[in-house]
């Protein structure tokens, strides 16, 4: 299965470069084709202006498929604003009148399967949902859901990052300060393609101390995997 690793770092940079509404929709889009996902979407009711009524929404394939399920949606903006944990669609209860639609009309819109993931901000009062659609079998999604729900869960914090950057956090910037000489260090070796084991004999700590580095340095950085850390680190002049 393709996964977050196999990303392409030059999308990353690039939707940074020139963050916008439009190139995060085109981040989306690739997120959707990357996963071999029938539809993937952000939608925020809590950026200035929005509400539950008319959130904020970023669609891929857009159209009437999402001017579909969007009518139907408020019982996951309902789970979403109380929950931090992905929804799987078929776990809501279907018995519930607002949910019905959702797993009907399959002549028209055919997916089988569908994922909510809860984001927040800065502070909680700014969330989102990460929402994917897609035609799968129950047994080919559960063959691959555990993975790719842990890869989504980074896509979309990401994706609510760049959002807010756009329309909560407009004066927002990375803190390099925060970053630690321990983990520059480990950045540095990852930039020299050292393994685990390798970095963990030079730095003279753990494996398990070294991947602990490397993980909060890309959060930090707010990277996505660690070769786009180390691309962020080198672009801050963090390493050489």
């Amino acid at each position: 299965m393709v996964n977050l690793d196999d990303m392409d770092i030059g999308t990353l940079l690039r939707l940074e470069a020139d963050l916008s509404d439009q190139t995060l929709d085109e981040f989306l889009e690739f997120i959707r084709r990357h996963y071999g996902l029938a539809h993937v979407s952000y939608q925020c009711p809590t950026f200035p202006g929005c509400s539950l009524a008319s959130p904020f929404i970023l669609p891929t394939v857009g159209g009437a498929w999402f001017e579909y399920y969007k009518e139907f949606i408020d019982p996951l903006f309902n789970i979403g604003a109380r929950s931090v944990l992905p929804v799987d669609w078929a776990r809501l209860p279907k018995r519930k009148r607002n949910v019905l639609p959702i797993f009907g009309a399959k002549e028209a819109y055919p997916e089988r399967q569908g994922l909510t993931i809860p984001v927040r901000g800065p502070t909680n009062d700014v969330w989102a949902l990460f929402s994917v659609t897609s035609n799968e079998s129950d047994i080919d999604w559960a063959r691959r859901r555990y993975q790719l729900v842990k890869d989504l869960v980074r896509l979309a914090n990401y994706v609510h990052q760049r959002a807010c950057q756009l329309h909560a956090e407009k004066n927002s910037s990375d803190d390099f300060d925060v970053i630690t000489d321990q983990e520059v260090e480990a950045l540095e070796l990852c930039s020299e393609e050292k393994n685990l084991s390798e970095m963990a004999i030079l730095m003279r700590v753990s494996a398990e101390t070294v991947k602990a580095r490397i993980d909060t340095a890309r959060f930090k950085l707010r990277a996505l995997n660690r070769v786009h850390a180390v691309s962020k680190a080198l672009q801050a002049g963090l390493i050489r």
